[in-house]
């Protein structure tokens, strides 16, 4: 399965388990929009919950963007009750929210690919948070193309605010297998004996010349 398949099954999956985790632990309705796909970008924000998750054959990040009032509006459902500025008890509602939404589509996709691990998630607040440079602010979230790697954006609506669920997916760069290390190695080591070959027929060439020169001046001195 290429990158592209592997997005598009992942994103699915995270759009239902967001949808779940909204639904029953934040008693939030909320309405997706359709996702798409933009190269790694300048990201300016007032919130950043993220985790990165792995496995055998595929690794990545998914991350929750919004601004203050959808991650006081997303904590406050959690929580059951209002909330207006986004403090401690936010950060650690927005982490958990994304484990709970990475742990849905986790589910839903070992079958498919096996045993993924997550990673402890964290979670960075501020105004107007950017990741690298020249961002252009769009509802307080800017994507513009900087990097080689994709992420794939899923903006979601609510009452009090909306929110975009991001994946960053890629697959895990293969070893290489045993028998291939073990000929290079080889190659390495017959490379170096080879070298050891040359240095020690130069050595013996060396000692029999002056050998032959001792034994000659040996035989002058006796005639």
């Amino acid at each position: 399965m290429d990158i592209s398949e592997l997005e598009k099954t992942i994103v699915s999956s995270i759009q239902d388990s967001t949808n779940e985790v909204c639904s029953t632990m934040l008693e939030l309705d909320v309405c997706v929009e359709k996702s798409f796909v933009k190269d790694e970008k300048n990201i300016a924000t007032d919130l950043i919950s993220s985790l990165h998750f792995f496995g055998n054959k595929y690794m990545g990040k998914i991350a929750i963007f919004t601004n203050g009032k959808g991650a006081c509006g997303l904590s406050g459902g959690m929580l059951g009750m209002e909330i207006t500025e986004v403090d401690e008890d936010v950060k650690d509602c927005m982490g958990e929210i994304v484990n709970m939404i990475a742990g849905g589509a986790k589910t839903k996709l070992e079958d498919t690919f096996g045993v993924l691990h997550l990673l402890t998630p964290w979670v960075i607040s501020g105004k107007n948070l950017e990741i690298s440079s020249n961002p252009e602010s769009e509802e307080g979230l800017t994507i513009d193309s900087q990097a080689s790697f994709s992420w794939v954006m899923t903006k979601f609506n609510f009452g009090n605010g909306s929110f975009i669920v991001g994946v960053q997916s890629n697959g895990v760069p293969e070893s290489k297998s045993y028998e291939l290390e073990l000929e290079e190695r080889i190659k390495e080591l017959e490379n170096e004996n080879k070298e050891l070959k040359k240095k020690t027929a130069k050595k013996t060439l060396k000692k029999t010349a002056k050998c032959t020169g001792t034994a000659k001046r040996t035989a002058k001195a006796k005639t």
